[in-house]
């Protein structure tokens, strides 16, 4: 809808050029590119995106069997896995993916004080995470399914490690304007780096409080 609501108004300040301009929400970008290039990421054409709910409902199955103890509620595991998926997609924010988590939570867990009761809890929490984010990503990919993370975490990671795919899309478009520059997060910024190169065609606009 966001997306639909900017094409509108670039078109009715400029005309009939619009057509010519790429207008999106960051996600909805990130998606044009999954499906354009989905053979890049071993996606179908128009790759299923799950949503929060669909992920609760998926992961509910899959975590009684899982050895989780700080973050099981018998009574309400939606409550749980709400936690858990918050972690997920700031994890995803950041590029960072499951295996990248379980090192770091690996070494919560070496470095945490056993007589600091924080830290301990803490570092297990986020082990419980790890596994998870694990068996989550693994479902989805086993399904060729992607999350909203998975919208701008999948082409930013492309586009710093493929340099064809690179080259490709930076050919492609020859300004780019991000409008609201100063609410991006690691996984977009690194997103328009691949897309503007050194620079030079990237204008942004944000608040500079």
């Amino acid at each position: 809808k966001a997306a639909g609501e900017l094409a509108d108004r670039v078109s009715k300040a400029v005309g009939s050029p619009a057509a010519n301009i790429w207008t999106s929400t960051f996600h909805a970008f990130g998606l044009e590119l999954l499906r354009k290039h989905h053979l890049r990421f071993n996606l179908s054409q128009d790759p299923p995106l799950v949503d929060g709910s669909r992920a609760i409902d998926m992961l509910e199955d899959v975590l009684p069997a899982l050895p989780i103890v700080h973050h099981q509620n018998l009574f309400e595991p939606a409550i749980a896995l709400r936690e858990i998926l918050k972690a997920i997609y700031r994890a995803k924010d950041e590029l960072v993916d499951w295996q990248t988590y379980t090192a770091l939570a690996e070494e919560m867990v070496r470095r945490a004080d056993p007589a600091d009761g924080i830290a301990v809890i803490a570092a297990a929490k986020a082990k419980e995470v790890a596994l998870v984010y694990r068996h989550y990503q693994e479902h989805l990919q086993g399904n060729k399914q992607v999350d909203y993370g998975d919208l701008i975490m999948l082409p930013a990671l492309r586009l710093r490690d493929d340099p064809e795919f690179r080259a490709q899309l930076q050919a492609q478009l020859r300004w780019i304007h991000v409008d609201e520059y100063q609410d991006i997060n690691r996984a977009s910024a690194v997103l328009i780096k691949g897309l503007a190169g050194d620079g030079q065609r990237l204008w942004v606009v944000g608040d500079a409080r």
